[in-house]
């Protein structure tokens, strides 16, 4: 570092300077450290600033170079005969884990529900399976035997990492209030719109109890129990709230309690709901209606009746958008404005009920209502193409099974039989050509309904469209996160699994909301849970006097530490050092 003047007449300034080696060339680069200020005015104030200055960088250039040396360090060149001559490494990535913990405060959210009795050790134990699942998701047991490999870890007992689960199933919905203030305070949240779906979680067993259930399953797993989550989460995809249901429990019967627990979270009066088809049942559109909310949900039209068909094959009162070049409709759109009727089952009398209750197989009774709605329908040349290449797809497919009916069997179980129907006369399948052209004329079309009728085409499109995050969170939770199968039988167990991977998932999300924010990059989940996973740290010499070298640490890692304003590696670190920059005790691993 060195003190140089530059500049002209009244306008020089003093600046610290230095110099560095460009990569892969023997030239060197000149980089302004630091501006001192006007040269004129501080020679005036002191006639001797120069030589002070130069006292000054000659100074912090030899700090620098202490700060920069590497650590030296003397290793015996000896055999290796037993494990303690290997050189020990640590994962240290769940250091940005550690510190999300921090800054979502939620150290001193489970330090207040852990109990006065081996509250750290409680508190150990629910960070320790929140990183695993953040890093390296896997069964309690399997957790338990790999704790040596994280940086900072102390041992902790498999009993007690399966006890904290009750702590995470008892303060659920604690849990849940706690970072919805914190992401209503520190995210762009808009409480009032939320979207929702469901799934189902198997369990590799067929041992039902209150939780688990036989059901149908979303996942093809139908030999097994299973739990149904319905999920809502925010514009950002970070979830909001969930709730856990018995796994025989229909989707359309778990949307109200949902709701009325976000309602709860926020105090709010009136909730936008944006879903999908599943959802669109009497009973929810009765309720979001009587409670004032808007809802948005997809609507199937070859299930609609015909007169309303009629209106989506007239030409009239379509908006359309032609290619300039070439003069082919690539969209259009359409509203239809209509009153939906839907049944609601009637809510008879307790002594109606207990008159009735003796007569088995008594059907339901229903009453017919109806609301009024604007049904959005668009169509566009891409989707059209698609539609296209999907149904192709699985003609195909089902082309080549016809001359083996035992694979066509298997597929009709699995409900791919739009597009066949039996001969009677043979008994052998074959295709319908009838349904298949029906098929053919909505292609490129999609209806979406909502009872805010002051939405645009547009604005609709829009809401409707971050209905994928949703389901990316559930594909997260099944694959990244590994939500399931699911290796617990007790009920209080399995609720305190559900409320770990909605932890896990509300902190990656988080994540990367806070990447998107300041990079203006889009992430994956897989991505940010390999960048916490992949750093190392390499332990070498005797303990206490041992040099600490980071090493396998990716982009990404630097990128999200920098964000969260932690202390930049350095190559070669003492142990005092690391903990310093990672607040992770590597003593911890080495005494």
């Amino acid at each position: 570092m060195y003190v140089t003047v530059t500049g002209k007449g009244n306008y020089r300034v003093i600046q610290f300077r230095e110099d560095t080696r460009i990569p892969g060339t023997n030239k060197r680069k000149a980089h302004v450290v630091k501006t001192i200020g006007n040269y004129e005015k501080l020679l005036s104030e002191n006639p001797n600033i120069i030589q002070e200055l130069k006292e000054e960088a000659k100074k912090l250039t030899l700090e620098k170079k202490d700060n920069e040396a590497p650590i030296t360090l003397e290793v015996s060149n000896s055999d290796i005969l037993t494990l303690n001559d290997i050189t020990p490494s640590f994962y240290f990535g769940h250091s940005l884990v550690l510190e999300l913990w921090k800054k979502l405060k939620l150290d001193k959210f489970f330090l207040d529900r852990s109990g006065k009795k081996d509250a750290a050790e409680v508190l150990e134990s629910i960070f320790y399976l929140l990183l695993n699942r953040c890093i390296e998701p896997k069964s309690i047991h399997s957790s338990y035997i790999n704790q040596h490999k994280y940086a900072g870890i102390k041992d902790i007992s498999l009993n007690r990492l399966y006890d904290v689960l009750d702590i995470l199933d008892s303060n659920k919905d604690e849990m849940i209030n706690h970072l919805s203030r914190y992401f209503e305070k520190n995210t762009n949240r808009n409480q009032a719109k939320a979207y929702y779906d469901v799934t189902t979680y198997s369990f590799e067993s067929t041992k039902w109890g209150e939780l688990r259930m036989f059901g149908f399953s979303k996942d093809g797993k139908n030999n097994e129990v299973q739990v149904v989550m319905g999920l809502l989460i925010d514009s950002n995809g970070i979830p909001v709230t969930y709730e856990l249901f018995p796994g025989n429990t229909m989707d359309q019967s778990t949307l109200i309690k949902s709701v009325d627990r976000l309602k709860q979270l926020y105090n709010l009066d009136k909730i936008t709901v944006v879903a999908d088809r599943g959802l669109n049942s009497g009973s929810n559109l009765e309720y979001l209606y009587s409670q004032n909310h808007d809802f948005v949900i997809s609507y199937t039209l070859k299930k609609s009746s015909e007169e309303f068909k009629k209106l989506v094959w007239e030409e009239d009162g379509w908006k359309i958008k032609v290619n300039p070049d070439t003069g082919e409709i690539f969209s259009k759109e359409k509203i239809v404005s209509k009153e939906l009727e839907f049944k609601v089952p009637i809510v008879e009398s307790q002594i109606d009920l207990k008159c009735e209750s003796k007569k088995r197989g008594r059907p339901k009774k229903y009453e017919k209502k109806t609301v009024l709605v604007n049904i959005h329908l668009t169509w566009s040349a891409s989707r059209a193409a698609k539609d296209r290449s999907d149904r192709m797809r699985m003609l195909d497919r089902l082309k080549k099974k016809l001359d083996k009916p035992y694979q066509l069997k298997a597929s009709v179980k699995r409900g791919i039989n739009q597009f066949l129907e039996m001969e009677l006369e043979t008994q052998n399948w074959k295709l319908n050509e009838e349904k298949i052209l029906e098929s053919e004329r909505y292609d490129g079309y999609y209806a979406v309904i909502t009872n805010n009728m002051n939405l645009t085409t547009e604005e609709v499109t829009n809401i409707y469209r971050g209905l994928w995050k949703i389901e990316e969170s559930f594909r997260i939770l099944k694959t990244d996160l590994k939500a399931r199968p699911v290796y617990l039988w007790t009920d209080n167990h399995i609720r305190g699994h559900f409320a770990l991977c909605f932890l896990s998932l509300s902190l990656l999300r988080y994540a990367q909301h806070l990447i998107y924010t300041h990079t203006k990059k889009s992430v994956s989940i897989a991505s940010l849970m390999e960048a916490i996973h992949e750093p190392t740290v390499l332990v070498q010499g005797e303990f206490p006097k041992v040099v600490v070298t980071p090493t396998s640490v990716n982009e990404l890692y630097l990128e999200l530490s920098k964000i969260l304003e932690m202390k930049p590696l350095k190559k070669n670190m003492t142990l005092t050092q690391f903990k310093t920059t990672t607040k992770l005790n590597l003593s911890t691993n080495l005494e």
